[in-house]
């Protein structure tokens, strides 16, 4: 038997047949003994009667009730092979035997990852007797209708009723519930009102809303008994406000993406290796269940390797969106899953769809709000454009003008599951912004992304050196790299913000110790700028500069040197002699000139770039401050200790007037100055400034800043060289755990650092070990 000693639903379909007047169904249960003042009377067919009936079988309201129920109707109906009592009858079309009305579609074959899920959804209906309404509210595609068909296929038994509206249109879920008549054994034309009112009779049933678009379509279709229960999914979040509970359905755990990948490639994917692939790809796709399910799919009637698939997301996610098909779901995937959702949001707040398809341009990471909220001068003047939704950003606007507008155009978003707010910040699925961006015109695409770009250069200090412009790159960091990339193939004023963008967030990167990701983003703003541009265009002049300092940095000094040789011809012959970009490039190779050795020229080129800065820009530049430095260090590269130190102090003075204290060139010519200190045996007056000095340096920059990193090293160094080993050692420690983190292998600091460490082991040095002059 199915459900403890209750009728199966074809034996409840036969007793509805056979017994179906009240005085044949009064007889027979007289007959087993069935309690008389538990006959469902107020049943409003004799299907709902029996199955009424069954319900209180199993629930034991008579001892034997199932087989002392069959042995009556078969003393009656002897032939019958439904009251036998030794079959039970198959269940059709793959209903499970208890429900005696169910259209449920069928489960996932794979249905992984849910578990809690379905707990809670399992406990928000059970916990209490009274009438229950849950919603399952999520983005599209997160699965809610999975966990649903899931929640009804396991506890199917639990229910007298199971009954599947599809709810997408608004004007059809009345018909849909309707059409639960004929199970019901109502009457022809009992409507969906009929139908809910008798569901009042029935004592355990099941009701899913699926895939609600508008919430007032099902808005009176609230539980009207006790066992009635009542779940509906929805993208749109106000469907909270029917529920007496709700479940936020999230995307997969990693771990369950990956096994959703490969259980649809058997065979294949299964090294680790394969599953790092599938790993890749989950995380590309966000780990949205529909997206993985369709990615498998495709991986499995392709037969392409995860790594390949993964490469070509990278790439072209707005296509690949679009392959692959789901078997049970053949019309739907990623590429057109949110359309029908961003339609209906357009035509309440166009605002939102114009903030939707700005975001759509960012990475996924969040977004914070006052990049649009802030910056109200940076958006362009309204005007006629093209397009059923253009206005020339008219409606976002106006919306960032206003608080309260504003709240109302991101909550838009946020109800439509297009996106998730955190805080101030947004966030977009990573494939709501793909297939967004995949549906945008060109034109239309260039004009948003330009207007992205314009707000992220704004709300990006240029000056990525210094400290009180990190908290915004920290932040936008991201998303200035993502909208850089999208630029690349842009023309006009999105290529140049573009590149700037590019270009400072690779400065931003290697201020912070990010070597190679920064030379690789350099390279590319060079290739992007001269083929846009020309070779001989002043950004272009400029990016090749940054490169050449960016080769020096990580000791390709020859590169560095050929770069920044070219790159100062280049400017004396386009932008002239005592031009300050020019100035500039002269002092730059003097740099290189010194980490090659060649000492003697760097300082000549710098005692000349020197005088020219301080006629040209003035004594107090920051560049002019910062040459004087340099200058000294090169004295001190020379042996000219004693001149170094003057020169030293002189720019220290004079920087900290023109700039303060804390200032990270001020900080870098005190860091100097102390390891000048240290050069010339003047080991306490250098101890007492690096200690100062990497105070200040992790209060200001960080523990983790290059030039922190530094600091402490070459503190460490003069602890070895004044005897004080231990402290030399537990300092040469923390600096190589902090390399290895920051840095990374292969990092020639790292190693400079581990050698010296191995050094303080062996006891003092026979001669002061000399400072690192260069930041990491």
């Amino acid at each position: 038997m199915a459900v403890a000693d209750g009728l199966a639903a074809e034996q409840v379909r036969a007793f509805a047949e056979v017994f179906g007047d009240p005085a044949s169904a009064r007889h027979v249960l007289d007959l087993a003994g069935f309690p008389a003042h538990l006959h469902p009377w107020e049943a409003p067919s004799g299907l709902l009667f029996w199955a009424s009936v069954s319900r209180s079988l199993a629930n034991g309201v008579l001892a034997d009730g199932y087989v002392r129920l069959l042995t009556a109707a078969r003393s009656l109906y002897p032939d019958n092979p439904q009251f036998s009592s030794d079959t039970l009858p198959e269940a059709e079309d793959g209903a499970p035997p208890g429900p005696v009305a169910w259209n449920v579609p069928g489960r996932l074959p794979r249905f992984v990852g849910r578990d809690d899920l379905l707990g809670q959804l399992h406990g928000a209906l059970a916990e209490s007797s009274r009438v229950a309404l849950v919603a399952l509210d999520g983005m599209g595609g997160v699965g809610k209708t999975a966990l649903a068909v899931e929640y009804a296929h396991r506890y199917a038994d639990s229910f007298d009723v199971v009954w599947w509206v599809p709810s997408e249109r608004a004007e059809l879920v009345e018909r849909a519930l309707a059409e639960l008549a004929g199970s019901l054994g109502l009457p022809e034309g009992a409507g969906a009102d009929g139908v809910w009112s008798a569901l009042r009779a029935v004592r355990s049933w099941l009701v899913v809303f699926d895939n609600v678009e508008d919430v007032a379509a099902v808005q009176r279709f609230r539980p009207v008994s006790a066992g009635g229960r009542v779940v509906v999914t929805s993208r749109d979040r106000t469907v909270r406000d029917l529920a007496a509970a709700w479940v936020e359905v999230p995307t997969l755990d990693r771990a369950a993406s990956v096994d959703l990948l490969t259980s649809r490639t058997a065979g294949r994917d299964r090294t680790a290796a394969d599953r790092a692939a599938a790993d890749r790809v989950a995380g590309l796709l966000g780990d949205l269940p529909l997206a993985v399910e369709q990615a498998a799919g495709y991986l499995g009637q392709t037969g392409m390797p995860a790594g390949e698939y993964a490469t070509l997301l990278e790439t072209q996610p707005g296509v690949m969106a679009g392959r692959g098909r789901l078997v049970d779901r053949p019309e739907v995937t990623v590429a057109n899953l949110w359309g029908l959702s961003v339609q209906r949001l357009g035509g309440e707040y166009p605002a939102a769809v114009e903030l939707l398809e700005l975001c759509a341009w960012c990475d996924a990471e969040p977004i914070p709000l006052d990049l649009f909220a802030s910056r109200a001068g940076q958006w362009p003047a309204p005007r006629r454009r093209w397009g059923r939704r253009g206005r020339g950003f008219a409606g976002l606007r106006a919306a960032v003008e206003d608080p309260a507008v504003w709240s109302e155009t991101v909550g838009a978003l946020v109800r439509y599951s297009l996106a998730r707010r955190d805080g101030d910040t947004l966030v977009v699925h990573r494939l709501v912004a793909a297939a967004t961006r995949q549906a945008m015109p060109d034109r239309r695409a260039s004009e948003y992304l330009g207007v992205l770009a314009r707000l992220l250069r704004a709300g990006l200090p240029g000056d990525v050196w210094n400290p009180a412009g990190w908290p915004a790159w920290r932040v936008l960091l991201p998303h200035a790299l993502t909208v850089a990339e999208h630029a690349r193939s842009r023309r006009g004023q999105v290529f140049d913000d573009g590149s700037w963008l590019a270009d400072r967030a690779a400065t931003y990167l290697q201020d912070h110790g990010q070597l190679l990701a920064a030379i690789d983003l350099f390279e590319r703003t060079l290739t992007d700028r001269e083929r846009a541009l020309g070779a001989d265009h002043p950004e272009t002049l400029a990016s090749r500069n940054n490169l050449a300092y960016a080769y020096l940095t990580v000791g390709r000094v020859e590169e560095a040197i050929n770069l920044f040789e070219r790159t100062l011809t280049d400017r004396e012959r386009v932008l002239g002699a005592d031009h300050p970009e020019t100035l500039f490039s002269r002092s730059n190779l003097g740099g290189a000139y010194e980490t090659a050795g060649r000492v003697e020229e760097a300082i000549d080129l710098f005692g000349r770039a020197l005088a020219d800065q301080e006629r040209v820009l003035g004594a107090d530049h920051l560049e002019t401050l910062a040459l004087r430095s340099a200058l000294a260090g090169a004295y001190w590269a020379a042996g000219r200790v004693e001149e170094a130190i003057d020169l030293f102090e002189r720019a220290l003075a004079d920087q900290e007037r023109v700039l303060g204290a804390d200032h990270p060139s001020t900080l870098l010519s005190r860091h100097d100055l102390a390891g000048a200190y240290a050069t010339a045996g003047q080991l306490e007056e250098a101890i007492g400034l690096f200690e100062r000095t990497l105070t200040d340096q992790e209060r200001v920059l960080g523990a983790d800043h290059p030039s922190t990193l530094l600091s402490r090293h070459n503190l460490a160094g003069a602890y070895a060289t004044a005897g004080r080993a231990e402290e030399a050692i537990d300092l040469f420690e923390r600096t190589v755990v902090d390399a290895e983190r920051v840095l990374g292998e292969g990092h020639p600091f790292l190693a400079t650092v581990r050698a010296d460490l191995e050094g303080a082991t062996l006891g003092p040095p026979e001669k002061p070990q000399p400072p690192i002059d260069h930041q990491p």
